[in-house]
């Protein structure tokens, strides 16, 4: 009764915990499809909103621009930087790719070759329906998401008899991409089933828009059956114990209480019945254990082993009877060995877990281990050994990889930072000798960061381990070559004329690391800065040898990449003095060492001041004045320049607003601008301060713009909700500032004081004609940076320049110097000339 009851609850439970499972396996498909209809919807919308752009229709709704779609903002590199669609095209009404844009570069590539399979049946129905068609679709080995719309004119709607241009975006269905999906979703692990991958445990089908299976998707579903299960059947298992305990109590009760009803005639019997169990289940325990048991008489011959023994060694019992004890146990001597016990404790003597080797039926050699006690024959006398032996090679070698682990890196197989001081303290004792001469080269790749952004973690490993392979073939035997991590490496050479050695391998390890590799099926180039050091009278340590080689890693890495440097003692009396001005930088701002210097914004018309630029000045006890463009690049290095920046920022505001009508314009570092707190930082500094935000200029650099565009453009927006004014600083001097004048919600334009000096240049002239003519275009205001001559602000006037700062109009000065008023004349020199 207790087995049947146990065993319908047991069957119940089980049933319920599977129809729990089943039930969340379902719940999460039906999540799965979800998270795909809403990335349909997502691109749907996103294509919506290009085509409905009044610039999109205007430019391609009767014809094709192609200048105009290249340009970022437009339909170039933001597509795939900002929106992250792979590709773009657009396809004209006799299905000719008029333009295609693929990770962000523009390509001459058909998109019917790129999507061979299902586009242009997409591209029909988007072409003729007003909202965008949106459909999986498999291009080679890999599965896209692409919708299609047509481009309608901007005089509205879609002309029946014309099929209008089409725009098409798609998107990889990726490893990242559905990584971010599981961890919106709450998906576990959900990725793209492949030939070599199985089902973890839910899977959803992806069909193309004619219902065709491209490929899964799978996952690991929650299971809260399973975890019932753990809940449930532990306190059952316990109850059944208890029952069953008590059940044996009462038959064990039972028999003893029968048993004593015996006659005492059965008493021998009994007993003999139970010598023979125990002897049984001797053996069976004997030849169940991983050991074999062994047996030696007095000359320490083995006589006895059980059957145990040829399943763990191979071997025939008759290839060990007979045996002296040290010829098959061979025990390291340092262990001590076999002996015969001699006087009256005899009886107590043991060997305890002696490692002994042997040879086992395939003739390798195997570890084990031995343990046995005296033995005592008849007459009273020690008559040999008897024991055990227990086979631990798969121990041992368990030990060795685990041994190996440790002192080597696990991607590269290379020595790791442990093993690599263990040998460049003996290398270093060697070279104290004068048995060779040690040098150490400190490699950092260049760029590597770029590969893992670019092409994921996997390829960079993959990239690792090919460095790691070129590097060992360039070094000797006696080398080594190490890993300390990331895209860090170490060489240390034994050699006999050091430094020429050194300089010899850095030249091959140059060249052979520049070589193209193959990651993602095409090749790329990645260069190595490298720093050596040898050893000399001031860095005998392994621990001044490595920093004199990171030094001189430092250097080739100013001094442009892709180079090695050999350290010189200079090396280091700069860099220490570059800490020092680091640490002396870091107390600086405790210590009230800063101050603002303001410089006049003038108004070129009628030479009024309506303005001042803050400029920060670091007076440093010792060294006086230090330039900023010593300290201001050190702090951006450090992060010391966003708490230096926020002190600017508050102390310019809280002087302004003691003044009347007077702008005031701050610099913004481009690591400040990035700070994801500035615009709740400015917002509280007006407050504080109580300055109109009318009144607050920020100047950035095209740098900012750089790194994020999305980014900074929807940082300036919120900066703009705020009332300040933005100005773009050292126009001219990018990349592409005017496609940021176009996309960029920019007050102002500074013109670069390169441009100003070399007026007297025809080029320069027509630069800065060029720029005042564009501001005036877009109604933004024109400030020339640098005036120091009379010629130049006469030149500048009559181009119609607005503004104006430089030496001729006034040289920065400290807040206590500034004596002006809002509007005060600086001077009538232009009126004059």
């Amino acid at each position: 009764m207790l087995a049947a009851s146990g065993l319908v609850g047991t069957t119940l439970v089980f049933y319920g915990a599977r129809s729990q499972n089943q039930s969340a396996i379902e719940a999460s498909a039906k999540l799965a499809q979800t998270a795909l209809n809403v990335k349909q919807r997502e691109i749907a919308r996103n294509l919506q909103d290009y085509v409905e752009r009044e610039d999109f229709q205007a430019h391609f709704g009767n014809r094709f621009d192609s200048d105009w779609a290249s340009q970022d903002g437009n339909l170039g590199a933001n597509i795939f930087a900002s929106l992250g669609y792979e590709m773009a095209f657009v396809v004209g009404p006799d299905n000719t790719t008029r333009y295609a844009v693929v990770e962000g570069r523009s390509l001459n590539l058909d998109a019917f070759v790129a999507i061979p399979n299902g586009l242009r049946e997409l591209v029909e129905r988007g072409a003729s329906r007003s909202l965008p068609e949106v459909g999986l679709l498999r291009s080679g080995p890999e599965i896209l998401l692409v919708a299609a719309s047509a481009i309608r004119s901007s005089k509205g709607g879609v002309d029946a008899a014309t099929r209008p241009m089409v725009l098409v975006f798609a998107k990889r269905l990726n490893g990242p991409l559905l990584t971010r999906i599981g961890s919106d979703y709450l998906l576990n692990r959900l990725r793209l089933m492949s030939g070599d991958t199985g089902d973890l445990g839910a899977s959803l089908a992806l069909r193309s828009p004619d219902g065709t299976v491209l490929g899964h998707v799978t996952w690991i579903p929650s299971r809260p059956g399973d975890e019932n299960l753990a809940l449930v059947l532990p306190p059952m298992g316990a109850a059944f114990l208890v029952f069953a305990v008590l059940a044996a109590l009462a038959y064990g009760y039972s028999r003893r209480s029968n048993a004593r009803l015996r006659s005492s005639a059965r008493t021998i019997d009994a007993f003999a019945e139970t010598l023979q169990r125990s002897e049984a289940r001797f053996r069976d325990v004997a030849e169940a254990s991983s050991d074999w048991i062994w047996e030696c008489d007095r000359d320490l011959r083995l006589v006895f082993v059980s059957s145990r023994f040829r399943e763990v060694t191979g071997l025939e019992d008759a290839a060990a009877i007979g045996m002296p004890l040290d010829a098959f146990f061979r025990i390291d001597a340092a262990d001590g060995g076999w002996m015969r016990p001699e006087g009256v404790d005899h009886l107590e003597h043991a060997v305890r877990d002696l490692r002994y080797s042997y040879e086992d039926a395939h003739g390798r050699t195997r570890i084990g281990r031995v343990s046995a006690r005296s033995v005592t024959g008849d007459d009273g006398r020690w008559a040999g050994y008897r024991g055990t032996a227990t086979d631990i090679t798969n121990e041992v070698e368990a030990q060795a990889r685990a041994k190996h682990l440790s002192l080597h890196d696990t991607l590269t197989g290379l020595a790791n930072r442990a093993l690599f001081r263990e040998r460049l303290d003996v290398a270093l004792e060697s070279h104290r000798l004068e048995h060779s001469r040690a040098a150490v080269l400190y490699l950092d790749l260049d760029h590597f960061k770029d590969v893992n952004d670019t092409l994921g973690h996997a390829a960079g490993d993959l990239l690792l381990q090919q460095v790691a392979e070129r590097l060992n073939g360039c070094v000797r035997p006696n080398d080594t070559v190490a890993r300390l991590g990331g895209d860090e490496f170490v060489v240390i050479q034994q050699a006999f004329t050091q430094p020429l050695d050194a300089t010899v391998l850095a030249r091959q390890i140059l060249n052979a690391l520049q070589a193209p590799y193959a990651l993602t099926g095409r090749e790329h180039r990645l260069g190595v800065s490298i720093g050596i050091a040898v050893p000399d009278e001031n860095s005998q340590t392994a621990d001044v040898l490595l920093k004199h080689a990171d030094i001189a890693l430092y250097v080739a890495k100013e001094g442009g990449r892709g180079a090695a440097q050999l350290y010189e003692t200079h090396m280091g009396l700069e860099r220490e003095a570059r800490r020092t001005l680091e640490t002396d930088l870091a107390q600086a701002l405790e210590r009230n060492q800063f101050e603002l210097y303001y410089q006049p914004l003038v108004a070129l018309e009628d030479e009024r001041i309506i303005g001042v630029e803050a400029l920060l000045r670091w007076r440093h006890p010792e060294r006086g004045m230090v330039s900023p463009a010593e300290f201001i690049p050190l702090a951006e290095e450090t992060d010391l320049i966003v708490p230096l920046g926020e002190w600017v920022l508050r102390t310019a505001c809280r002087q302004a607003a003691e003044w009347t009508d007077v702008v005031i314009a701050v610099n913004l570092s481009p690591v400040q601008f990035m700070h994801r707190d500035i615009v709740p930082l400015i917002e509280r500094i007006l407050s504080e301060t109580g300055l109109k935000p009318e009144r607050l200029e920020l100047e950035i650099t095209e740098g900012v713009l750089l790194r994020d565009a999305a980014s900074a453009r929807e940082t300036l927006n919120r900066l703009k909700a705020l009332g300040v004014r933005i100005a773009m600083d050292d126009f001219g001097t990018g990349y592409s500032s005017l496609g940021y004048l176009n996309s960029f919600p920019f007050d102002k334009i500074k013109i670069d004081k390169s441009f100003i000096s070399d007026l007297s240049v025809e080029k320069s002239n027509a630069i800065v004609r060029s720029v005042i003519g564009l501001g005036q275009s877009l109604n933004m205001v024109i400030t020339a940076e640098g005036v120091e001559t009379l010629e130049q602000a006469v030149f500048l006037r009559g181009e119609g320049c607005q503004q104006v700062q430089g030496y001729f109009f006034g040289r920065p000065v400290p807040v206590n110097q500034l004596a002006f008023m809002a509007g005060q004349q600086i001077s009538a020199s232009t009126e004059a000339a």
